[in-house]
């Protein structure tokens, strides 16, 4: 299984964090998930993902696997991975081979088999506010991880981009992350939980790292998640569980004995 997977499962159940992962001892598991996003200098940006202690980090901007081998002596020891616009089965391959543990694409011009294995974590990039049917449809592929685009995202966290991250949220059974280039304030980072937002990806060249390691601060510091106004925490079911336009029939009282 993919050691973020892993890190990932362990944050969801808000058990304690272990020893993390970079040169940063976690005390607890936050409230949120951050994984660091490189596009321009790599070697810089992944130095700087190491110190932070991030949960992952995913670089953008690499030509194919044969220019990951310039990096081969900045690559750290919490788990990264390869952002690309499309991904074939060789690819694919390749970039395993040299350890990478998480795959991110879109689904345009990404094969079926280059998702094949489950030895890395599978991270889709789509938007927020899909429509029903096409999120049922992207919601059945082997995927592990949807990484949100929050299209026309201001300063402010508005009603209508938490509800477009919940429509996604609280109908699939993945991990869901959302990308930021401005780091949220402790309120929002609540809301999006709420909405059910596991973690962020964060863009480090437009974000620094000063920002991010207040950042995840913030992600440690987070509040229990609380229950829910009927006595319970929330379940997030996937939308497969009951068929489109239908709801689960309430049981019938037994009748009285005569």
């Amino acid at each position: 299984m993919s050691k973020f997977i892993e890190r990932m499962e362990r944050i969801t159940q808000g058990g304690p964090g272990g020893i993390g992962f970079g040169n940063v001892r976690m005390e607890k598991a936050p409230g949120m998930a951050l994984v660091g996003h490189v596009s321009k200098d790599h070697a810089a940006g992944l130095e700087a993902v190491a110190e932070l202690g991030l949960d992952a980090v995913l670089l953008a901007g690499i030509g194919g696997p044969e220019d990951l081998k310039n990096l081969e002596n900045s690559l750290p020891s919490l788990p990264w991975g390869i952002h690309q616009p499309s991904l074939n089965e060789e690819d694919s391959a390749a970039y395993r081979e040299q350890g990478c543990d998480l795959l991110a694409f879109s689904l345009a011009d990404t094969s079926a088999a280059a998702i094949a294995s489950d030895d890395v974590a599978r991270v889709l990039y789509t938007e927020a506010g899909l429509e029903d049917r096409e999120l049922r449809g992207i919601a059945s592929l082997p995927l592990d991880v949807f990484v949100l685009r929050v299209p026309g995202l201001g300063d402010t966290w508005l009603l209508e981009d938490l509800a477009s991250i919940a429509m996604v949220g609280r109908r699939v059974d993945k991990f869901v992350l959302v990308e930021v280039s401005r780091a949220p304030t402790a309120k929002d980072l609540e809301a999006l939980r709420n909405a059910g937002v596991h973690g962020l990806v964060v863009d480090l060249e437009s974000m620094g790292a000063a920002a991010v390691s207040e950042l995840k601060t913030a992600c440690l510091n987070m509040p229990r998640k609380q229950p829910d106004r009927r006595g319970g925490v929330t379940a997030l079911l996937p939308s497969s569980v009951f068929p489109s336009g239908s709801a689960p029939e309430p049981d019938e009282d037994d009748e009285d004995d005569e």
